[in-house]
């Protein structure tokens, strides 16, 4: 088995930098949902350098290529960065700390990527109301850092408007849990599968709270993939909990998980993919939310057939 390379270059912490400011600009004036369409291309692109999944990576920077109207320039240069992630993947190239995958990858669960703040501390003594100069108690310190490592401290715009902000579920051990509350609008979360992970979701309710219409303990749970196409639904039922059980990924990524309350449900196009959302939340719950069955976030790195060679 070859020893896997380790890159810090800065080459590759520039990679999308390859990907010129020009390639949105060019596409200002097409339709909404072409410059979306390139917005999840390119935030896929990023992903896969950044866990040096280069069979994902070369496949978005072919699909980028193909973009009407793209600048002659700006397909060359595509063109060179698809050839040099093939040398990448020919040399088992693995992307370690570099710094413009933090952003991509915190909170997720990955090692480096924890998405922590710098200064625990002076965050910590923040949070409870002293200042930085004042010693946060180590009980405030430790709680902090479960708060961080859980993934509940880091939100991320998405390139798919109707799951914006989506707060990050940690996954480092191949299941995580994130909790929240929600009544009239909705809560999106964003998790990390390999393809051909079956995970399962549970929505269980911790408290009921008086909603716009009514007080029980009703709700909604969606599965959406990176392209926005709904995966699954699930709704609470006198017997359960909203779930989703066993749930094919169709291929490594982001997959968003949202939830609602009764008469909010998400606007679908003819091809199942999210426009939007239509109605408002009738009720208003805390609750929890339980991902399970997916492929530890440490062992994403690298594509399937790198993985099976580790």
């Amino acid at each position: 088995m070859r020893a896997w390379s380790r890159m810090r270059l800065p080459a590759i912490g520039r990679v999308w930098d390859a990907l010129p400011i020009v390639l949105g600009l060019a596409l200002v004036t097409a339709v909404p949902g072409q410059a979306q369409s390139t917005a999840i291309l390119r935030s896929s692109l990023q992903l896969a350098v950044c866990l040096s999944d280069w069979d994902s990576a070369i496949a978005r920077a072919s699909d980028l290529e193909k973009v009407p109207d793209l600048p002659v320039k700006t397909q060359a240069e595509l063109v060179i960065l698809r050839r040099q992630m093939q040398v990448l993947r020919q040399n088992q190239v693995v992307v370690t700390d570099v710094d413009a995958c933090q952003p991509v990858l915190e909170g997720f669960g990955l090692p480096s990527y924890s998405g922590r703040p710098l200064q625990l501390e002076r965050a910590a003594a923040s949070r409870v109301g002293l200042s930085s100069s004042t010693l946060t108690p180590d009980q405030t310190i430790r709680q902090l850092e479960a708060f961080w490592q859980a993934g509940l401290g880091v939100s991320a715009d998405t390139p798919l408007d109707p799951l914006a902000e989506a707060r990050r579920i940690n996954t480092r051990s191949g299941s995580g849990v994130s909790t929240g509350a929600v009544s009239r609008r909705v809560d999106v979360y964003a998790f990390l599968g390999a393809e051909g992970d079956t995970p399962s979701l549970d929505l269980d309710v911790i408290q009921q709270r008086p909603g716009l219409l009514y007080t029980d303990d009703s709700s909604l749970l969606f599965l959406f993939d990176a392209k926005g196409r709904l995966l699954g639904e699930a709704r609470t039922t006198s017997a359960l909990q909203p779930r989703l059980d066993n749930v094919p990924l169709p291929a490594t990524g982001v997959y968003y998980a949202a939830v609602t309350t009764p008469q909010h449900r998400p606007v679908l196009d003819e091809g199942g993919f999210i426009t939007g959302w239509q109605g408002i939340g009738t009720s208003a719950v805390t609750y929890t939310l339980t991902v399970r069955g997916v492929t530890p976030a440490p062992e994403l790195g690298g594509g399937e057939e790198m993985r099976r060679m580790r």
